[in-house]
């Protein structure tokens, strides 16, 4: 009886382990994903103001 539930904790400690970990690397991707969108906005944004700037300039 014991051992069985020795077993049991295991098993859902490992399961828990397993569901954190698969949050975790879901979180991680969405920050990436997001720092990369926040990337290809600034440079777009940068890239038409030096445009802008050099068409009023000539």
């Amino acid at each position: 009886m014991v051992l069985t539930m020795a077993v049991d904790l295991c098993r859902l400690t490992t399961r828990t382990m397993n569901v954190n970990a698969g949050h975790e690397r879901t979180s991680k991707a969405r920050i990436i994903h997001q720092i990369q969108l926040i990337r290809g906005i600034t440079v777009f944004a940068i890239t038409k103001i030096f445009n802008e700037m050099r068409i009023c300039y000539v």
